[in-house]
């Protein structure tokens, strides 16, 4: 099966989102997909996922003659698959040219650099020597597998233990696993490759370049770099020019990046060592997934075209929605709370109101402030109303007794005018006072005049008369507030 064409619009698309610092799935020019290692129940056996890439790489060995040029070394063999699991494209037993590629440049990143040591292989001079294989598989297809595979490889190096040998004049003795302790490889130091893709005639350059931008790309550089900032391998590929100032900035950048790839590698390393010599199962099946690990049964490919910032502003939205939910949960318990503790407020004579300890104290503090706020005059606010209309009616309820004594909140004084001395022409004297039940709907403080107490008849009898109603002769009734048998 053929790789799929891809269309003018994806690599317009791909280049003007790179012309903007942006990539499709969401990452900085020189960010890398996270590196995970996962090590099987043998040794030498694991799998490296770095995003959607993933190769698993296995280590083995068998006894050889070994080569007339070199008759005191081992044998290193290193063999890369591509197998239809990875990519729809890839054949089964068919070098294709990226295979070969694959293959040569973990030569030279591994065996050309002489991070084993071969001499340390060897069983009897000229006679026989370890022949190491190593198979990097392709498991699934997403861009970079060189940097994947080659991490894969080493690891797996690093991971294998070979068989104790002894040997006792002519006979030579290759022990089980049962009688001796496996014997760990040999390794000087641990190298792997880091790529980058080269765009617009080298104006972009990107790190850890995916399946889709190394198909747009016009240019590939892979460094072999180990963990001492050592160059032990140098990989440029297509048609784009390519200076020595770059590869001097991004050689830079490949040996940081190599760092804490061997730092990883080792403590991954040193985690499983440890879990096996403490007898807790390893394997692979805590990091298989099947909705995850299946290349063709879903679709990879995502798009995310968001920015650090966005990305930061996305947090920070969210951060700020759990605190408005904690509040929320907050007053809520708080209300809760307030509901089971009711105190006991008086409202008049011979009467009490249960109310919430919460709205009793806000009520005290708006007295207190009404207080301070008119010079010492207290006034008492009904936490329904408005602050306006709380003024407004303690301003006119401020009413005192002809002795000079406060008068209740359930008392009416009814005021008569009358016609006084010379010094007092008018006057208003307070002819009775009035006191109302705490349960009065009607239950209000008046300013009533001599001239509602002539006119008080209405057709409503007792009831209030609104000021709008006209009596007789047209002409409208001033107050109107009770008749005149009512006093």
């Amino acid at each position: 099966m053929k790789e799929s064409i891809l269309s003018i619009s994806e690599k317009t698309f791909i280049l003007s989102a790179l012309s903007e610092t942006r990539r499709l799935d969401g990452r900085k020019l020189d960010e890398f997909r996270p590196m995970k290692i996962h090590f099987g129940s043998d040794w030498g056996c694991c799998i490296v996922t770095l995003g959607q890439t993933k190769v698993i790489a296995q280590v083995s060995c068998e006894v050889q003659q070994p080569k007339p040029t070199r008759p005191n070394e081992g044998l290193l063999l290193l063999f890369v698959e591509l197998s239809p699991m990875g990519a729809p494209h890839f054949e089964a037993g068919r070098q294709s040219d990226l295979a070969v590629q694959l293959n040569r440049l973990l030569e030279k990143c591994i065996k050309d650099s002489r991070c084993v040591d071969l001499e340390s292989l060897c069983i009897t001079a000229e006679e026989k020597v370890w022949a190491v294989r190593v198979d990097v598989n392709i498991l699934n297809h997403e861009g970079n597998l060189v940097d994947a595979a080659s991490l894969a490889a080493l690891t797996a190096l690093s991971h294998f233990r070979r068989p104790d040998v002894t040997t006792t004049g002519e006979q030579t003795i290759i022990h089980d696993p049962a009688e001796r302790d496996p014997i760990p490889i040999t390794l000087h130091h641990h190298p792997v490759c880091v790529s980058y893709a080269v765009f617009d005639k080298g104006n972009h350059v990107i790190a850890d370049p995916t399946a889709i931008e190394e198909r747009v790309s016009e240019g590939q550089i892979v460094f072999g770099v180990n963990a001492y900032r050592e160059l032990c391998g140098l990989h440029l590929g297509g048609n784009a020019p390519i200076t020595l100032e770059m590869v001097n900035k991004y050689a830079t950048r490949a040996a940081k990046r190599a760092l804490e790839l061997v730092t990883q590698m080792k403590k991954a390393l040193a985690e499983d060592l440890k879990n096996r010599i403490s007898g807790i199962e390893v394997g692979f099946r805590d990091c298989i997934d099947s909705n995850n690990r299946l290349s063709l049964g879903k679709d990879n490919f995502q798009i995310q075209l968001f920015t650090p910032d966005f990305k930061k502003e996305r947090a920070k939205r969210a951060s700020n929605i759990d605190v408005k939910e904690e509040k929320i949960n907050d007053v809520m318990d708080d209300s809760s709370e307030d509901d089971s503790e009711p105190v006991i407020v008086s409202v008049g004579k011979g009467s009490a109101e249960l109310v919430n300890q919460k709205k009793q104290d806000m009520k005290l503090r708006r007295k207190r402030k009404l207080q301070n706020d008119e010079g010492g005059k207290e006034y008492d606010v009904d936490e329904s109303s408005s602050s306006e209309e709380s003024d407004n009616l303690d301003k006119e309820s401020e009413d005192t007794r002809k002795n000079g004594e406060p008068m209740s909140d359930s008392e009416i004084q009814v005021v008569a005018e009358y016609k006084g001395t010379e010094n007092k022409p008018n006057e208003n004297k307070v002819i009775a006072n009035i006191e109302l039940s705490g349960d009065s709907e009607e239950e209000e403080t008046v300013l009533l005049h001599g001239e509602d107490l002539k006119n008080g008849s209405t057709e409503k009898g007792r009831g209030r008369c609104p000021k709008e109603e006209k009596m007789e002769g047209d002409e409208p009734h001033s107050r109107g507030w009770y008749s005149k048998p009512t006093w």
